[in-house]
C-alpha cells in the first residue's frame, strides 16, 4: 500500500502542484484582504445618519464611534452603488451614504477612528483609502468640491473627490505644506454627474500621494492597481496626522439630487481597500488547469 500511495503521488504531483499553487493564491487574497477601517453604509434607510453607524462586516478601529456633527442633509439610502463597467469588481454590502446640497452651504457629517493615524516616516508610512462615488446631479454635469476628507481635528488634512473644477483628485491641503497652497494629483478626469466612480487613493509617507480612477486589475508583485486612469504627486508635507473622516460637500451653488458614497476602506495595502468578489483570472485559471490535468494523469 505505501508503494502503491507514493506511485500515485509521483504520478499526480506535477498537476497537484499547480492546484496546490491556484488554491493557496485564492485563499492569500481572501486573508489578505484585512482593512484597518471600513465602512459599508448598510445601516437602515435614515434620513440624518446622526448618531448611527455600520453593522458587520463593517469594522472601525473603535467600534463605539459613530456618524455625527452633521451640517445639512447626510443620510442613508437604499441600496448599495454598483462598481462602475470595466472597473475591479469591488465587493459590496449594503446601503449607501447620501450627501445633499439643498442650499449652496456646506454640508459635513464625520466619524472619529478614535485614534490617531499617521504617515509620517516610522509610524505607518503608507495607507491606502477606496470608495465609490456618484457625482451629485448640478448644472454643468459635474460634481463641484464634493468628496471624502480627512482632518485632524477640526483642521482637513487631505481631499479625495471632485474639485473645484469638476475634476477627480487627491489634495494635500495647504498649510501643513512647506510650499505654499494646496497641493493637488489631478487625474483631469470629469466626475461626471449620475455615473459612478470607484477612487483608490495612496499617501505614503509625507512625500507621495497617488490616485487611480476605475482601475480594472491589480499587479501582485508590485501590489498596485492597474488601468483606468490615475495621478501622482510629489510633495513635502511638515507632518500628515489625522484622527477622522468627513464625508463632505462645499460647494456654493445647490445640486439638483445628492452626492452618493459606498464602500468606504483604509487599510495598509492595496488589496485590503480593494478586496474583489471574485479572484483574479490568472489565479482561476492555475487552479482549473491543476484540475483538467488531474483525472488525466489519474489515467495512466
Amino acid at each position: 500500500m505505501p508503494f502503491i500511495l507514493r506511485s500515485w503521488f509521483c504520478k499526480t504531483r506535477f498537476p497537484i502542484g499547480i492546484l496546490a499553487a491556484g488554491l493557496i493564491c485564492v485563499s492569500l487574497e481572501s486573508a489578505q484582504a484585512a482593512p484597518i477601517a471600513y465602512d459599508p453604509f448598510n445601516q437602515s434607510p435614515v434620513a440624518s445618519i446622526s448618531g448611527t453607524a455600520s453593522t458587520p462586516p463593517g469594522g472601525w478601529p473603535t467600534r463605539d464611534q459613530v456618524w455625527g456633527d452633521v451640517t445639512g442633509t447626510v443620510g442613508i439610502s437604499a441600496d448599495s452603488l454598483s462598481p462602475p463597467s470595466g472597473a475591479i469588481n469591488v465587493a459590496t454590502n449594503g446601503n449607501r451614504a447620501t450627501v445633499f446640497n439643498q442650499t449652496g452651504s456646506q454640508v459635513a457629517a464625520f466619524r472619529d477612528f478614535g485614534t490617531t493615524f499617521s504617515t509620517a516616516p516610522g509610524t505607518g508610512d503608507d495607507l491606502w483609502f477606496s470608495f465609490l462615488y456618484r457625482p451629485a446631479d448640478r448644472t454643468g454635469g459635474v460634481g463641484i468640491n464634493e468628496g471624502i476628507s480627512l482632518f485632524k481635528g477640526g483642521t482637513e488634512k487631505m481631499f479625495f473627490g471632485a474639485d473645484g473644477n469638476g475634476d477627480l483628485v487627491i489634495r494635500a491641503i495647504g498649510g501643513q505644506s512647506v510650499l505654499s497652497g494646496d497641493q493637488f494629483a489631478n487625474t483631469f478626469l470629469d466626475a461626471t454627474s449620475n455615473q459612478t466612480f470607484l477612487i483608490v487613493t495612496n499617501v505614503r509617507g509625507t512625500t507621495d500621494y497617488s490616485i487611480w480612477v476605475d482601475p480594472s486589475g491589480f499587479d501582485q508583485l508590485l501590489g498596485l492597481p492597474t488601468g483606468g486612469t490615475s495621478a501622482s504627486l510629489s510633495s513635502n508635507l511638515n507632518t500628515f496626522d489625522f484622527d477622522r473622516v468627513r464625508l463632505g460637500d462645499d460647494t456654493t451653488s445647490p445640486a439638483q439630487g445628492a452626492a452618493m458614497f459606498d464602500e468606504f476602506r483604509m487599510g495598509t495595502t492595496a488589496i485590503d481597500v480593494i478586496p474583489t468578489s471574485v479572484p483574479e483570472p490568472a489565479t482561476l485559471l492555475l487552479a482549473l488547469v491543476g484540475l483538467m490535468l488531474l483525472p488525466r494523469r489519474r489515467r495512466r
